[in-house]
């Protein structure tokens, strides 16, 4: 079983949801939490906002390096700045540093999604998607190099995350490897439902549309024609067979069906 740490930093790009994460398993746990950005106003008597407008992003960055090397050792669960990997001297310290460090992981469309809930837009106003995607794509790597593991994030709750994130060190050294890629497994199986719970939003638009002229519900020709072409575009896939594709889609039509009868009372 591996050693629980003494010290949890959570470390991931803007909106991975690291302080929500971090407060959950602190929760869970009975753990301490702080936050980095909250003890760099502290430390500064200033919030974040005015450090930038005093000192700019140099000296914050100077700021959050101190308070990144003071809590190293900080008894508890520690949530860093998404841009805590943008120096070399940051780096430096994760690299070496006592804590556990847990990198959040998702991707681009769900952490947009969370930032526009928390309320951040403008943040996404100041970048072209074209440049938040390249920010993203060049601290990936880093944040992936100083972590000692990775947890996916994708739909999951933060509690779903913190519980994971707690079995890891409940763990034997040779599970660790099938629980990081069950998390990934979970993460998928997720974002399936999502886009299933999505697909029935528009079932909803499609049985208005043909309720206004009068279309049956059930189509069979379109339905065969959609089955024969997913088949020939996963032909090559060993896993992807004719007959999991008939099966998915089967439930699939039929709950659609099912939906457009009891919306139109038929």
């Amino acid at each position: 079983m591996i050693k629980e740490p003494d010290t949890l930093m959570l470390i991931g790009f803007m909106g991975a949801g690291k302080t929500t994460v971090g407060q959950e398993i602190a929760r869970q746990h009975h753990s301490r939490f702080i936050d980095i950005d909250s003890e760099i106003e502290r430390v500064a008597g200033k919030t974040i906002a005015d450090i930038f407008k005093e000192r700019g992003e140099k000296g914050f960055r100077e700021l959050e390096t101190q308070v990144l090397n003071d809590v190293q050792t900080f008894d508890g669960i520690v949530s860093t700045g998404g841009g805590v990997v943008e120096r070399e001297e940051n780096l430096e310290i994760l690299r070496s540093s006592p804590a556990t460090i847990i990198y959040l992981h998702g991707n681009l469309e769900s952490t947009i999604g969370r930032l526009i809930l928390e309320g951040q837009r403008p943040l996404l106003q100041e970048k072209s998607t074209a440049e938040f995607f390249a920010l993203w794509q060049e601290r990936d790597p880093k944040y992936e190099e100083v972590a000692n593991f990775t947890v996916e994030t994708v739909g999951k709750t933060p509690a779903r995350i913190a519980a994971e994130i707690i079995a890891l060190f409940s763990a034997n050294e040779d599970e660790l490897a099938l629980l990081q890629l069950r998390s990934q497994i979970d993460a998928f199986d997720r974002q399936i439902f999502q886009t299933i719970s999505e697909r029935f939003l528009v079932v909803e638009s499609v049985a208005k549309y043909k309720e206004k002229f009068g279309i049956p519900t059930v189509q069979h020709d379109r339905m065969l024609k959609l089955r024969s072409e997913l088949k020939s575009d996963f032909s090559e896939s060993t896993d992807i067979t004719d007959e999991m594709i008939d099966n998915i889609m089967t439930i699939l039509m039929q709950a659609a069906i099912d939906k457009e009868n009891r919306q139109l009372n038929r």
